[in-house]
C-alpha cells in the first residue's frame, strides 16, 4: 500500500514537470510556474459544485484579457467559459455601472453581479457560474497570460484535454437531511449554495448542513421553498462565509447581502458571515432575513453598514455583531440575547434603524454588551427616517452593559422625525462594565422611557416579544462529531461517569485538557 502511494506521487510529479508547470526545470524566464491544481490532476470524486484553484510560485495578478474553459471530455463541449473583462470600480471596489454581463450568476432564480475569481496569496480561485454533471470527466483549458506577476512574467497556457483533467462524483449525495460542506472537496459539496440547492422544497423535516473549517466565498441565496435548514459550522471564527457585495454592486436590500434567507426555520450555529465591503462603501449586509423562526447562535456578523437586516422573525444568542451605520436594521422582530454589539468607527455610528410597523414589535437587546473600537464614543442606539414608517419604531435595551461615553446622552437620534409620540424607545438599567448605572436623564423626549421592574420582566420574556407562539430558548442546538463533549465552557457537568470526546488536532502529538469544579 505504501509502495503504491509513493508510486502515484512520483507519477504526478513527472506529469507536472513534463507539462512545464511545476519546478524550474522547464520554466522559461517569462513563465510563471504552477505549483498546484485543485481539483488535482486526474482527481476523482470531485464535487459537482467545485471551485478551480491554481497556485503559482509568485503572487498572480489577473489579466484583463484571456479565456478559461471547462470542457467535457466525452465530446469536447464547453460547459463554462470565463472571458476576462475589465472590471468597473470606484474607490471601494466593483460597481454595477458597466458591469460585464458575463460576470453574472443565477442563484436559485436570483440573478446577481458576482466576482468570478479572487486572488488568495499565490492562488487564483475561480468560481464557475454553472453546476457540473455527476459521473462526468472534464478538463480545463486556459490561454497564456491569463495571469501575470509583479515581474511581468505570464502564466503558461493549458491547451490539451489531459493536462488538467478530473472526474466528478459518481452520483449526487442521497437526500438524507444531512450534508457536509468542505472547501477542500472532501464533503458532499464545496459551496454553501450547492448544499442549499440540494434541500428538498417545502420539507417539514429539518436538514442539517455541517460546514467544515474554511472560507466559503460567494453570495448564498435561500429561497422561500428551502425551509428548515440548519447550518452547523465546525468553528465560529474559522468557518467563514464571505463575499464582496453592496448597494453600488447589486442594488436593493434583497440583492446586496452575503446571505439572503427567505425561508422559514433557518438556523445558524458556530460560523462567521463577513461582507468584505470596506468602510464607506455603501450598504452591505451579511444577512437579510425575511422568514419566520430564524435562530443564530454563537455566530459572528462582520460588516460596516446594515450588517444585519431583519425583515422577519429572528433570535440571536451569544453572537458578535459589528458595524458602523445602521448595522442592525429593518422592519422585522428580533431578540438579541447576550450578544456583543460593536461600533467600528465614529463616522456615522448608529446601531439600529428600526422601521417597526404599527402594531408589531421591533428589536430587543437583552443582557447585551455594547462595545467600541479604540477611540469610538458618542454613538447612538438608533435613528429614524421621515416618510418611511419609522414613527412606530421599537428599540428596547434591557440590562445592557456599555462604556460610559460610548452612547450619547440622547441615546436615539430623531433625525428630523417630527412625530415622536408613537416611538417605543425603552431602556432598563443600563450600566458601565464596572456596574455603575449609566446616566439616562438626558434621553430623547418624547419617544423614550425607562422601564419599570415589572415591565422589564415582561419584555425580557421571549414569549411576549414574538407575535406567534415561539420560544427559541427551548430549541436545542445540534451536535456534530467535531464538537467536544462536554461542550466547551459547559457548566453543571456531572462529576462522575464523564466521557471526554473531541476531534484530534491535525498532526497533534498530544492534547491538554482543562477543567475545573465549583468545589
Amino acid at each position: 500500500m505504501c509502495k503504491k502511494f509513493v508510486k502515484g506521487c512520483v507519477c504526478s510529479v513527472i506529469l507536472f514537470i513534463a507539462m512545464g508547470f511545476v519546478g524550474s526545470q522547464n520554466a522559461t524566464a517569462d513563465s510563471m510556474v504552477v505549483t498546484n491544481f485543485s481539483p488535482a490532476i486526474n482527481a476523482t470524486e470531485v464535487c459537482a459544485d467545485t471551485k478551480l484553484r491554481i497556485t503559482f510560485n509568485t503572487t498572480p495578478i489577473i489579466a484583463t484579457a484571456g479565456t478559461l474553459q471547462i470542457c467535457k471530455v466525452s465530446d469536447d463541449s464547453v460547459v463554462w467559459q470565463l472571458d476576462l473583462q475589465t472590471m468597473p470600480t470606484d474607490a471601494y471596489g466593483p460597481i454595477s455601472t458597466g458591469w460585464p454581463s458575463v460576470y453574472r450568476i443565477n442563484l436559485s432564480g436570483l440573478s446577481l453581479n458576482y466576482l468570478p475569481y479572487t486572488i488568495v496569496g499565490k492562488t487564483l480561485e475561480i468560481y464557475p457560474a454553472t453546476r457540473l454533471s455527476y459521473n462526468t470527466a472534464y478538463y480545463v483549458k486556459m490561454t497564456a497570460g491569463f495571469c501575470t506577476d509583479a515581474g511581468g512574467n505570464i502564466s503558461p497556457a493549458i491547451t490539451d484535454n489531459t493536462s488538467w483533467r478530473f472526474t466528478t462524483k459518481a452520483s449526487a449525495p442521497p437526500a438524507d437531511h444531512e450534508y457536509i460542506v468542505a472547501s477542500d472537496g472532501s464533503g458532499d459539496f464545496c459551496t454553501m449554495q450547492g448544499a442549499c440547492d440540494a434541500v428538498t422544497d417545502n420539507d417539514s423535516t429539518r436538514t442539517i448542513v455541517k460546514i467544515k473549517k474554511g472560507t466559503y466565498r460567494g453570495v448564498v441565496y435561500i429561497p422561500p421553498a428551502k425551509k428548515n435548514i440548519t447550518w452547523l459550522g465546525e468553528d465560529k471564527d474559522t468557518t467563514i462565509i464571505s463575499a464582496f457585495n453592496r448597494e453600488s454592486f447589486n442594488t436593493g436590500w434583497t440583492n446586496r447581502m452575503v446571505v439572503g434567507a427567505k425561508a422559514d426555520g433557518f438556523r445558524m450555529y458556530n460560523l462567521t458571515l463577513q461582507n468584505t465591503t470596506p468602510d464607506g462603501g455603501t450598504q452591505g449586509e451579511t444577512i437579510t432575513h425575511e422568514g419566520q423562526t430564524c435562530i443564530a447562535d454563537n455566530c459572528n456578523f462582520r460588516s460596516y453598514q446594515n450588517t444585519v437586516l431583519s425583515q422577519g422573525q429572528e433570535y440571536f444568542k451569544n453572537c458578535y455583531i459589528e458595524g458602523d451605520t445602521d448595522y442592525i436594521c429593518g422592519y422585522g422582530n428580533a431578540y438579541f440575547d447576550k450578544c456583543e454589539l460593536r461600533f467600528l468607527t465614529n463616522s456615522s455610528p448608529y446601531l439600529t434603524a428600526a422601521g417597526t410597523l404599527n402594531g408589531t414589535n421591533g428589536f430587543f437587546f437583552v443582557d447585551c454588551n455594547l462595545t467600541g473600537a479604540p477611540g469610538v464614543s458618542n454613538c447612538w442606539y438608533g435613528r429614524f427616517f421621515v416618510g418611511l414608517g419609522y414613527e412606530y419604531s421599537q428599540n428596547v435595551y434591557i440590562n445592557c452593559i456599555m462604556p460610559k461615553t460610548l452612547i450619547t446622552s440622547l441615546g436615539w437620534n430623531s433625525n428630523g422625525l417630527s412625530d415622536m409620540t408613537h416611538l417605543r424607545l425603552w431602556e432598563y438599567k443600563s450600566v458601565e462594565p464596572n456596574g455603575t448605572p449609566i446616566n439616562v436623564s438626558g434621553r430623547l423626549n418624547p419617544g423614550s422611557k425607562q422601564l419599570t421592574d415589572a415591565e422589564a420582566v415582561t419584555w425580557r420574556d421571549v414569549n411576549n416579544v414574538y407575535s406567534t407562539a415561539w420560544n427559541p430558548k427551548i430549541v436545542n442546538a445540534p451536535t456534530a462529531a467535531w464538537l467536544p463533549v462536554p461542550a466547551d465552557t459547559a457548566t453543571g457537568v456531572a462529576t462522575a461517569g464523564v466521557t471526554l470526546t473531541w476531534v484530534a488536532g491535525a498532526e497533534a502529538t498530544s492534547h491538554d485538557v482543562y477543567f475545573g469544579t465549583a468545589a
